[in-house]
């Protein structure tokens, strides 16, 4: 089988294509699989829901939750230390074992032939790299292919358009998750090789666990004004206060229920506190309005070139009654739809995963864009004004992947043997902008070693490319034709 993977701030899902069909691989009347990590001496790892259930009271300290919205972390867990990766790995491993138990008793075969994973649409090259690293490394060690990453939102397109391929539609997606919000603009055709092209995405960092902290905020409030108990900065109170939270969230989606009752026990004591849809509405107004300011800013930057057929509404924070209300009083003229919320991205990904097979190379099924430009940060003309630094930008915003860019470098003097230079990541699209801008982000280092006989008037070679993954690979010769070695140092997170 083919293996989509959605790894996601509060949950993540597999699922894989049988009978023509998206199979969640999941247990009956399971939602996902908690991504929380959890570790302490006594018990070792434990991820998922095992890892949910253990982390409570003062053991919460030991609870990592929400990894995919801090990976530049550290945690301290009963004195042993993990990294973001370490934690995301041992989530993935999770995921793939539980889905080749649970294939196993529906009967379908579990020897995974190829996997592809979901990010959000606008994660930045690190984070992207970050996820993708983890994946590859926990899939080697299990001898699997990752074949390739797909954005959520164009994954939630495929699942979409899964139910009836129309040629010359544009699908609107509005991804509302646990940490993020995603957009994503895509165009079907049947007629061509790449059957889906994406036309434009974005993201916000904004997502349900947002909405959370904002309820969160006011229970606590309310506790110590009811009971004179301080929440913030016990672990364990904060807890139970965050999964009291999370729960009257869920239940406010209920369209029959307009008020309902938290409940949190703490030193044997219940203390219970209402919340009204209305009052969790005004607590939480500015974080909506944020996300349609997302999703208007890709609809009217193509309304005038691409006419929107549907915006439809996915990811498990969509639930929430406000989120398509206010889409379809901002877009009064479109067709707003609320498409399977909870799968729709881990459906779309096995969609892909399917149709890439084990030899279909990525990109032939689908033409993606990349996000953001990279470039090299070097002299406009060392010769001419040793101070002036410019990024030349290879690779530029909105180019289809993949893609290739080219730039002619030299040495600044006869004895220099490396050439090392900075990549920055922007949202600049032009050839090339001064270097003291500060909206821009270091991606890396790469250094280019010279042959010994190089001078200044070596011209050296340097391509960079930017697969269908939106992973960079660089290559460099000089202009005799040599190859020279070169080696890119990525930055920290």
């Amino acid at each position: 089988m083919y293996l989509g993977i959605d790894f996601g701030t509060s949950f993540s899902q597999m699922a894989t294509l049988y009978l023509d069909q998206p199979l969640l691989l999941l247990h009956p009347g399971e939602y996902g699989i908690p991504s929380e990590f959890y570790y302490d001496r006594d018990c070792g790892v434990l991820v998922g829901q095992d890892a949910s259930d253990a982390g409570q009271g003062l053991c919460a300290a030991n609870l990592v939750s929400e990894v995919k919205m801090n990976l530049s972390g550290s945690y301290t867990l009963d004195g042993r230390k993990f990294a973001a990766q370490d934690i995301i790995r041992e989530i993935y491993r999770t995921l793939v074992t539980r889905a080749q138990q649970i294939a196993r008793t529906k009967s379908i075969d579990e020897n995974i032939r190829g996997v592809v994973i979901s990010v959000p649409a606008k994660f930045d090259y690190l984070e992207r790299k970050l996820i993708y690293d983890a994946a590859v490394s926990c899939m080697e060690g299990m001898k699997l292919p990752v074949r390739d990453i797909i954005k959520e939102p164009v994954a939630a397109a495929l699942a979409y358009y899964n139910t009836s391929l129309e040629n010359g539609k544009n699908i609107l997606v509005y991804d509302l998750g646990g940490g993020t919000c995603d957009v994503a603009l895509v165009h079907s055709d049947d007629t061509k090789l790449e059957r889906f092209e994406v036309i434009d995405s974005s993201m916000i960092r904004i997502g349900g666990r947002n909405w959370d902290e904002k309820l969160e905020e006011y229970l606590a409030a309310e506790i110590q004004k009811k009971a004179d108990i301080i929440v913030k900065g016990n672990p364990g109170y904060e807890e139970k206060v965050r999964r009291a939270a999370i729960n009257a969230k869920h239940q406010l989606s209920d369209n029959t229920r307009d008020k309902v009752f938290a409940r949190i026990e703490i030193n044997g004591r219940i203390i219970s506190v209402m919340v009204t849809r209305r009052l969790f509405e005004e607590l939480t107004q500015d974080l909506l309005m944020q996300t349609i300011s997302c999703l208007e800013d890709v609809f009217y930057r193509n309304y005038a070139k691409h006419k929107i057929d549907e915006i439809i509404c996915v990811g498990g924070s969509s639930n929430m009654l406000q989120v398509p209300a206010k889409i379809r009083e901002s877009f009064p003229e479109c067709n707003v739809r609320i498409f399977e919320p909870e799968h729709a991205v881990v459906n779309g990904t096995a969609i892909y995963a399917d149709m890439l097979g084990e030899t279909t190379s990525p990109g032939t099924v689908l033409q993606d864009i990349s996000n953001f430009s990279y470039g090299v940060q070097a002299y406009k003309d060392y010769h001419k004004d040793p101070n002036y630094l410019v990024i030349f930008n290879l690779l530029r915003k909105g180019e289809e992947l993949p893609v290739v860019g080219y730039k002619s470098l030299s040495p600044i003097s006869n004895t220099q043997h490396v050439i090392g230079f900075q990549i920055f990541e922007s949202e600049y699209g032009d050839a090339y902008y001064p270097a003291d801008v500060t909206d821009k982000r270091l991606i890396g280092r790469l250094d280019i070693t010279l042959s010994p006989d190089s001078t200044i008037y070596t011209k050296i070679n340097c391509k960079m490319s930017l697969n269908s993954a939106g992973l960079l690979e660089f290559s460099a010769e000089d202009d005799k034709g040599n190859h020279c070695e070169q080696t890119f140092h990525v930055s920290p997170l």
